[in-house]
């Protein structure tokens, strides 16, 4: 959570988060006014203020509410989640012959971040692939209930390589997409900056869709508090800039990447607007092999 959300005095989440004008410092409301009640300097400086005025800081505001907000959908979906399984094998006949609501993931970010790693893990496959990946891959999942009674959910899982000069494949998988797992390394900075420069802005530049995207900063096994504090603030910038659910993983023990997985899809659901476009798709024949589907599967 980033340190600007919390009061300086009471070190507790600010909820009317105002500007103290003369040291330009934000506090709670409340807070503050107390402050000022019984001392005449800056609670941050403790310089004598010739000027005690204060002024609500609507910008942080929002900024709080909406990661409030962001904090209750990720427990509804997480409560959500316990009433389905999402399986990476062949699909059973009952759902095969039910209208189908088919959602395309990208898996996008730098090579060696872990991405294929993470794909395996969502398939609870030990065969990891450690080379990196040559061109997209993807793998099927389904989920074992019907959705609104009447729709199968298809999820097709692409891993993107994470070098630029398949840059020219990128395009079509990011027109149809629905969703995007933005994946960096906590050990490697420029993987998060990357996010940021290249990856998601492409995204946005090219998806003809509304996309529902995650940001994942895989590796936490490998966490170093001194070596990584700059990256979570990073990340937690990032995250809170452009509205997305923050993940800290690790394909190694599979921390919170099923949670992560699981929250994506129901974000997807969760969204009108793409919603709307899956069940206007829902007669279109697949475009992959789902005769091909790996055995394995995971549980949500």
């Amino acid at each position: 959570m980033p340190k600007d959300f919390y009061c300086p005095i009471t070190q507790d989440l600010m909820t009317i988060p105002v500007i103290l004008i003369e040291d330009g410092r934000s506090y709670e409301k409340y807070a503050l006014q107390s402050w000022l009640d019984h001392h005449n300097t800056s609670p941050m400086t403790n310089n004598v203020l010739k000027n005690r005025k204060f002024i609500i800081n609507y910008n942080l505001k929002n900024a709080i509410e909406d990661f409030k907000a962001k904090r209750l959908k990720v427990n509804y979906f997480q409560e959500l989640s316990s009433l389905f399984t999402i399986k990476s094998c062949r699909i059973p006949k009952f759902y095969q012959d039910h209208p189908k609501l088919k959602i395309k993931i990208c898996l996008l970010g730098d090579s060696s971040v872990g991405k294929t790693t993470i794909a395996k893990k969502l398939q609870f496959d030990d065969r990891i692939q450690t080379v990196p990946t040559l061109g997209p891959d993807f793998t099927i999942f389904y989920v074992d209930h019907l959705y609104e009674n009447q729709y199968t959910i298809i999820i097709q899982l692409q891993d993107i390589p994470g070098m630029e000069r398949y840059g020219c494949v990128y395009d079509s998988h990011f027109r149809t997409c629905h969703g995007a797992i933005l994946v960096s390394d906590i050990t490697n900075i420029t993987s998060l900056k990357r996010l940021k420069t290249y990856w998601y802005k492409a995204l946005n530049q090219k998806a003809m869709n509304e996309v529902e995207c995650v940001l994942v900063c895989n590796k936490i096994d490998l966490f170093q508090h001194k070596n990584n504090e700059m990256f979570f603030e990073q990340a937690e910038q990032l995250a809170s800039d452009n509205h997305l659910s923050l993940f800290y993983t690790s394909a190694l023990t599979e921390k919170n990447i099923k949670a992560m997985f699981n929250q994506l899809i129901l974000s997807i659901l969760d969204n009108s607007i793409l919603l709307n476009q899956l069940k206007q798709n829902n007669t279109q024949p697949l475009d992959f092999n789902e005769s091909n589907i790996n055995s394995s599967k995971c549980c949500f």
